[in-house]
């Protein structure tokens, strides 16, 4: 096999709790979920052991040797010793979104590289991942988990409800470094969440998992990034609304597609490309 085609899907945290602090990062208790929003990663094989990588779609703020595709690429042929590789990506998922776009994108790598090169050791695989970022593990499986300590440790959960997301699109992206430092220097911790939430999707109450969700980086995100609290109002008006990651993308959350498609119609005008519609993703369909 000379050429892999693979997909990774955008990841939304439904939960976000900050548990503490080990070897100078932050630890977390988080439930992810991937959604039907993808990047499209393509690599083929190279006869002169070199990497070559090149970017389209949502533009990426560093070059492309700097990126997190490209060292997940150098970590793998280092570990597995393979060749080399000419790798594109095409992006669908927004950059510092909370999204998950460069984890995507250095998972499609990981994931692309391991079927070019029929690499199939699972463990050696995930030391790759997590070298590569701290989601990055998550991110090439997708489906859903909770997530605890950096992002590495990934517990696969069934999900045995469908749900429905409507996406605003920040303006411009948080940076994930300033956001835990102004968690820092509040200094205010809140009281977890995660767990009760689990419990309630497990049952498929959905409503329930909204009535005690939180992500604790919202109100430092808030001060970082003008709109953001703004753009959970408004999602508000139709359905629980919260911020992913470190933000800058808030999503509301929709037992039904209808009812969603009815909130994207009355809010397209204002945001326009900005609205974006999802829904959860099985792991199975990719």
């Amino acid at each position: 096999m000379k050429k892999i085609n693979v997909k990774i899907p955008a990841k939304l945290n439904l939960t976000l709790d900050i548990t503490g602090e080990n070897g100078g990062y932050h630890t977390l208790d988080s439930l992810f979920v991937g959604i039907n929003v993808y990047d499209y990663i393509s690599v083929k094989k190279r006869k002169d052991g070199k990497i070559r990588l090149s970017f389209s779609g949502v533009p990426v703020s560093v070059p492309p040797e700097k990126s997190n595709a490209y060292r997940a690429a150098e970590s793998f042929a280092k570990k597995f010793g393979t060749g080399g590789a000419d790798i594109s990506v095409r992006r669908k998922i927004l950059s510092g979104g909370g999204m998950g776009g460069s984890s995507a994108d250095a998972a499609g790598v990981i994931k692309g590289l391991a079927a070019l090169y029929g690499v199939s050791d699972q463990a050696a695989i995930k030391s790759v991942a997590d070298s590569a970022g701290s989601d990055v593990a998550f991110m090439l499986r997708g489906g859903f988990a909770r997530v605890k300590e950096r992002g590495t440790d990934v517990a696969a959960l069934p999900l045995p409800v469908k749900m429905y997301f409507l996406i605003v699109a920040g303006e411009k992206g948080v940076d994930t470094a300033q956001c835990f430092a102004r968690y820092d220097k509040k200094g205010k911790t809140y009281p977890p969440c995660t767990e009760r939430a689990l419990g309630k999707l497990l049952k498929g109450d959905v409503k329930g998992y909204a009535a005690v969700a939180k992500n604790d980086l919202y109100p430092s995100a808030c001060e970082l990034c003008r709109g953001i609290d703004e753009s959970v109002a408004a999602l508000g008006e139709f359905a629980p609304s919260f911020m992913t990651g470190s933000g800058s993308a808030v999503f509301a959350v929709f037992v039904s597609a209808r009812e969603r498609n009815a909130a994207y119609a009355a809010l397209k005008g204002v945001y326009g490309k900005r609205l974006i519609k999802a829904e959860t993703e099985n792991a199975r369909e990719r």
